[in-house]
């Protein structure tokens, strides 16, 4: 019988299933709930984690829960349903990608009744989390990492401690993210222009492959115009625009200018209204081709 408390896990998703796959396997004992497929679920509960039918059965039966949901609106209902009468829960650990003052909102309330509410979100891949190689950035500094870096290091190699209060790392994972969906607009803008030139892609990604801007980022965007692979990022759309959408409400209530961000925004909208919202982020590029008349529906 494992010493370990109890972990329950919400949101066993493209992210969340490896991250749960990690958490039973390396000892902890895992209770889990289904959403919209069984695979994730099925697939857990053959590795040894219980599944079970609510969410106030979750609360009932575990000490810490771990949230990997959409956005903000999912983590404020997942957490109500968490913390009503019966519940056993002391800790949640989000890692989903929220808005930090909603964040800092729940951890005060959650305060208040004995509950601590840790923001954690994640960098890489579902690849990286079912390998347990995710990086994750933790608020409370390093007193958050002493309390909560076992479970954390479950599915995360790099686990970066962020002075400061709740909210603090998601705000950080929202910075992260613009970095990298930007460059994602970048590189759909430039595949573009390159379309335009009737330049072969593969020409401009040996170009810039043998230049000081090749990386990790770029070679995974370009598989999709140059091989037509379009899932070297699973990342859609629809959910970039709720990232970047994060961002710019942080960004305005810290009186901060964005003017890259701004025209992210407008191209992801875009591609939303397109109907390519449940596209992947290489496939970005088919927005600006479209515009461009370089690509029919």
């Amino acid at each position: 019988m494992s010493d370990k408390p109890v972990v329950g896990f919400v949101g066993v998703g493209l992210m969340g299933w490896g991250m749960a796959k990690n958490v039973v396997e390396k000892g902890w004992p895992l209770r889990v709930i289904a959403h919209r497929k069984r695979e994730a679920v099925d697939d857990l509960v053959k590795r040894g984690a219980v599944e079970v039918a609510t969410l106030a059965e979750m609360a009932a039966a575990c000490d810490t829960v771990v949230l990997c949901v959409t956005g903000a609106p999912e983590v404020q209902a997942v957490v109500a349903a968490l913390t009503g009468e019966g519940s056993a829960v002391r800790t949640i650990i989000d890692t989903s990608t929220s808005e930090p003052d909603v964040t800092a909102r729940l951890a005060a309330a959650l305060g208040a009744q004995g509950v601590a509410f840790i923001d954690a979100p994640l960098s890489r891949t579902p690849t990286h989390t079912w390998a347990g190689e995710a990086t994750t950035y933790v608020s409370g500094g390093a007193a958050s990492v002493e309390k909560y870096g076992d479970l954390l290091s479950a599915w995360a190699s790099v686990v970066i401690p962020i002075d400061g209060p709740p909210g603090v790392a998601h705000a950080v994972k929202l910075v992260n993210n613009l970095v990298a969906i930007g460059y994602s607009a970048l590189w759909s803008e430039s595949y573009a222009m390159v379309a335009k030139l009737g330049v072969d892609p593969s020409t401009f990604r040996e170009v810039i492959t043998n230049s000081g801007m090749n990386c990790l980022n770029f070679q995974n965007f370009s598989k999709y115009p140059c091989e037509g692979i379009p899932d070297a990022h699973k990342f859609s759309l629809v959910n970039c625009l709720k990232d970047v959408r994060y961002y710019s409400r942080m960004a305005d209530e810290h009186g901060a200018a964005r003017l890259v961000s701004a025209g992210v925004l407008e191209m992801l909208k875009a591609g939303v209204n397109m109907g390519l919202g449940e596209t992947f982020t290489p496939q970005m590029g088919d927005v600006l081709l479209r515009l461009n008349g370089d690509k029919k529906d």
